[in-house]
C-alpha cells in the first residue's frame, strides 16, 4: 500500500460522506502517520476496529514501522471481548466512561466522526490538516487521557463483578435529570432527606414528569424526611403521599439536601429553589458515603413525625395552643398545675448545674418525687460539661426521680419541661449564675400540641440515650486502657472521619485541576491529589487492619495464575516509571513452569505491588535521579525440605516461592526485628502495610520473611501453598 507523500497533505477541513470515501481517508491518515497516534473511540467502535480488515491492518503496519498508538475507550461487558485484542494491537490501552464518537490526531492530521456502529465502516468523517484543529485535538485527547484509567484495570473489575467506586460531580439540569433517572432505575429504594423547597423541585422537575418513579417505588420503598410548615407545603406532600411514598416532618431539617439507595448517594449543597434547577450535584457510589448517611437519615427518620399527624396538627387549631408568658410567678404557678395535670410522664431539661441548684431551691424535686410515687415517670437530665459532685446524694434524696448528667457542653440555655407528651414549658434563663429562679427567669412560652411536644421530647430521648452511651465509653475506657485497645478504636473512628471527606477532595480537586491551563496551577493541585491519595491509601490500611483485628477480613479463594498476576502487576509500575522518567527497571524470572495458587489474585497483587513500591521507594533514596536502580522477581517450586519431611507450614505437597529484590538502601537494621509490626516508623512509612501484607499471607496459609544478610538493598521472600490443576 503506497504511502502519501507530505507533499500531499495539503491545509484543509472536509467532510467526507459514505464508506468509501471514508476507508480512503481513514487509510491515508494511518499511512501519514509517522511516529504515533491518539485514538478516543466511543463503545462501538472496538468492534469496527477488530473486524474491519482497512482498520486492522492499518494500526499493524503503524506499529511495525516502529510507531505507537495510545487508545481510549469505553470498556463495558458487551464489547470486552474487542478491547481483550484490541490490548495487544496497540501501545497503550485506557478506560474511560460514556465517550461519544471518535477522534483520530497524528502528527499533522485530525479525523473525528460522530457516531460508531457495531462492527461497521465509518460513513461519516470529518477531516482537518489545519494546525490549529490538530493542536486542539491533541489538547482535548490528553485531556481524555490524564482521566482515564488503564483498560486491563476496567476488563479485570468487569470480570470479578466489581463496581469501581467513583465519586464525580454532575452539572446542568439535564446531566442531573439523566443521573437521578439512572440512581432510580438501578436502585431498590430512596430515602431523601431535603427541605420542602427541594421537595416541590423533585415533583416539578425531576418525580412529576412521568412518574415513573413515583409507580416503581409505589410499595414505600421511598422514604422522604422534610418540613412541613403551610399549605404550600402540605399540597406538594400530598402529590407524594398519593403515590405511596412515605413521608415524615421534623422541625430542625439537616442544610444538606441528599438523597441515598443501595447503590448511590447524591446530594447539593447549593440553596434549592422551588422553581429553578440545581446547577451541581455530587454523586457516589462509596460504600463509605452510603453508610455515614444512611446513619445520618435513620435517626432523622426516627425522630420525625408522620407527614399525615403533622397535617392534621396544621389543619386543626385546637391541637395547638401558645402563650407567652413575662410575669414569672405567673410562669411558675402555670408549670406547678401543668405537674399536677400529669398522668403518665415528666420530662425535665436542665441547661447546667445552677440549675439543677434552682430546681432544689423552689422545691420542685419535693413534688416531682411525690408524683414519681404515683406511677409518673419522672426525669432530669442536667447538661454540665463538669462533674456534679453532690448527684449520689441528691438520688439517694429523690429515689423515684431519674437524674442523668450529661457531661459535655450543649448550646442550649433554657430550662425545658414536656408532659405527657402534650404539653412544653420552655423558661428562658436570662443569667445563669442566679440561683433564685424568678429572678433568672426572662419569658416563658407555654404550648399545647403533641406534635411539638413529640419533637422536644424526641431531642431529650436522644440526650438521655446519650448519657448512656456515654457512661458504657467511659466504662470502656478504663477496660481498653490497660491493653491498648483505646488506640485502636480512636484510629478506626477516625480513619473513617478522614475518609469521608477525602475522596470528595481529591474528586473536586481533579474537577478543578482540568479547567485550568496554568502549570504552575496544575502542578500545585497535583501535590494536593498525591496528598490526597497518600492519606486515602492510610486510611484504607486502617480500616483493613481493623477487620483484621476484628476478624471480619476476608479473602476469596480461587485458582489463578500467579506467573500473570505479577506480570500484570510490574507493568502497571512499568508504565507509572515511564511517565516519570524513572530509570528504575524490573528483572522478572518466574521459570518455564506455570505456577497455580488458590487464593485471592487481588489480595496477592496487593502483597506483591505493596513490596514494588518501597522498593522504588528505597531505590529512589540510595540513587541520584540520574542513576539506575533494579527490582528483582522470581518464582520457584519448594519441595520437600533435606530432611524428606514436608514444608514446615502445613502438610502439602509442594509449595512456592516469590522473591522480590532490590538493590535500593536496604532496611535499617533497629527496624528489622518491627518489620510486620502496626505503627513501626520507618523511612518508607508507619508500618501498616508490611502489617496487612503479612495478614493476607497468612490467611492464605503461607508466611512472608524478610532475607537475613543482605549487604545491598532488600529481599523478601513470599511461601504460598501450590495448587495443581
Amino acid at each position: 500500500m503506497e504511502r502519501l507523500s507530505n507533499n500531499a497533505i495539503s491545509s484543509r477541513s472536509e467532510i467526507l460522506y459514505g464508506s468509501e470515501n471514508t476507508i480512503k481517508r481513514g487509510i491515508a491518515f494511518m499511512n501519514n502517520t509517522k511516529t504515533k497516534m491518539d485514538v478516543a473511540l466511543d463503545r462501538n467502535a472496538p468492534s469496527s476496529v477488530v473486524t474491519f480488515t482497512a482498520y486492522y491492518n492499518g494500526i499493524k503496519d503503524i506499529m511495525s514501522r516502529g510507531g505507537k498508538i495510545r487508545c481510549i475507550t469505553d470498556v463495558t461487558p458487551e464489547n470486552i471481548g474487542y478491547c481483550k485484542i484490541l490490548l495487544g494491537l496497540v501501545s497503550e490501552l485506557r478506560h474511560l466512561d460514556g465517550l461519544k464518537g471518535g477522534v483520530a490526531i497524528n502528527e499533522s492530521e485530525y479525523l473525528a466522526t460522530n457516531f460508531f456502529q457495531h462492527a461497521q465502516p465509518l460513513s461519516e468523517v470529518i477531516y482537518s490538516s489545519a494546525k490549529e484543529v490538530v493542536a486542539q485535538g491533541q489538547y482535548i485527547f490528553d485531556t481524555l487521557w490524564k482521566n482515564a484509567i488503564p483498560a486491563v484495570k476496567r476488563i479485570q473489575e468487569i470480570e470479578d463483578g466489581i463496581e469501581p467506586i467513583k465519586t464525580e460531580v454532575i452539572e446542568g439540569a439535564e446531566e442531573i435529570g439523566k443521573k437521578l433517572h439512572q440512581i432510580t432505575e438501578e436502585s431498590n429504594y430512596l430515602h431523601i432527606c431535603s427541605t420542602p423547597k427541594g421537595m416541590a423541585l423533585g415533583r416539578d422537575h425531576y418525580f412529576g414528569i412521568e412518574n415513573n418513579t413515583n409507580k416503581k417505588f409505589a410499595d414505600g420503598s421511598v422514604k422522604w424526611v422534610t418540613s412541613i410548615n403551610n399549605q404550600k407545603e402540605i399540597e406538594v406532600v400530598k402529590f407524594f403521599l398519593k403515590d405511596g411514598i412515605k413521608v415524615k416532618h421534623i422541625s430542625n431539617i439537616p442544610s444538606i439536601n441528599f438523597v441515598i439507595s443501595d447503590k448511590y448517594f447524591a446530594s447539593t449543597t447549593e440553596k434549592v429553589s422551588g422553581t429553578k434547577t440545581i446547577s451541581n450535584f455530587l454523586v457516589s457510589n462509596d460504600p463509605v458515603y452510603i453508610d455515614h448517611f444512611s446513619t445520618i437519615f435513620d435517626n432523622t427518620w426516627k425522630s420525625s413525625v408522620d407527614a399525615v399527624d403533622r397535617i392534621r396538627e396544621l389543619g386543626e387549631a385546637k391541637l395547638f395552643k401558645t402563650k407567652m408568658i413575662s410575669n414569672p410567678e405567673e410562669s411558675l404557678d402555670i408549670l406547678n398545675h401543668a405537674y399536677t395535670s400529669a398522668r403518665n410522664e415528666i420530662l425535665i431539661l436542665l441547661p447546667s448545674r445552677n440549675a439543677l441548684s434552682r430546681l432544689r431551691n423552689t422545691k420542685d424535686l419535693e413534688k416531682l418525687n411525690e408524683l414519681g410515687m404515683k406511677s409518673i415517670i419522672v426525669k432530669i437530665l442536667i447538661i454540665s460539661s463538669r462533674q456534679i459532685n453532690q448527684i449520689k446524694k441528691i438520688r439517694q434524696k429523690y429515689p423515684k426521680i431519674e437524674f442523668r448528667v450529661l457531661e459535655f457542653n450543649f448550646p442550649i440555655l433554657n430550662r425545658i419541661t414536656i408532659i405527657d407528651t402534650f404539653k412544653t414549658i420552655i423558661i428562658k434563663i436570662k443569667d445563669d449564675s442566679i440561683t433564685i429562679t424568678k429572678n433568672a427567669m426572662d419569658v416563658t412560652t407555654f404550648i399545647e400540641g403533641g406534635y411539638t411536644a413529640l419533637s422536644y421530647k424526641s431531642i431529650f430521648d436522644t440526650l438521655w440515650e446519650q448519657t448512656l452511651t456515654y457512661e458504657k465509653l467511659k466504662k470502656v475506657n478504663k477496660e481498653l486502657q490497660s491493653h491498648g485497645k483505646l488506640q485502636k478504636e480512636f484510629i478506626d473512628i477516625l480513619a473513617h472521619e478522614i475518609r469521608s471527606p477525602i475522596q470528595p477532595i481529591i474528586g473536586l480537586t481533579k474537577y478543578v485541576k482540568n479547567t485550568l491551563k496554568d502549570k504552575e496551577q496544575i502542578e500545585l493541585l497535583d501535590s494536593v491529589i498525591a496528598s490526597g491519595q497518600k492519606l486515602n491509601t492510610l486510611t484504607k490500611n486502617i480500616l483493613e487492619i481493623s477487620r483484621i483485628e476484628d476478624n471480619v477480613f476476608t479473602i476469596r479463594k480461587r485458582k489463578f495464575d500467579l506467573n500473570e498476576a505479577i506480570s500484570n502487576t510490574i507493568k502497571t509500575f512499568e508504565r507509572t516509571l515511564r511517565e516519570s522518567k524513572s530509570k528504575i527497571s524490573f528483572e522478572f524470572t518466574d521459570s518455564r513452569n506455570v505456577h497455580y495458587i488458590n487464593g485471592d489474585k487481588t489480595r496477592i497483587e496487593q502483597v506483591v505491588s505493596n513490596l514494588i513500591h518501597n522498593s522504588i521507594k528505597s531505590i529512589k533514596r540510595s540513587r541520584k535521579k540520574s542513576e539506575g536502580g533494579m527490582i528483582s522477581i522470581f518464582i520457584k517450586s519448594k519441595n520437600k525440605n533435606k530432611n524428606g519431611n514436608l514444608h514446615e507450614l502445613q502438610k502439602i505437597d509442594e509449595m512456592v516461592e516469590i522473591i522480590v529484590e532490590d538493590n535500593g538502601e536496604g532496611i535499617d537494621p533497629k527496624v528489622k526485628p518491627y518489620l510486620f509490626t502496626k505503627f513501626t516508623k520507618s523511612l518508607d512509612g508507619n508500618g501498616l502495610g508490611l502489617y496487612v501484607c503479612k495478614k493476607i499471607v497468612e490467611l492464605h496459609g503461607g508466611k512472608i520473611t524478610l532475607a537475613k544478610g543482605k549487604k545491598i538493598g532488600a529481599r523478601f521472600i513470599i511461601t504460598l501453598p501450590s495448587s495443581h490443576i
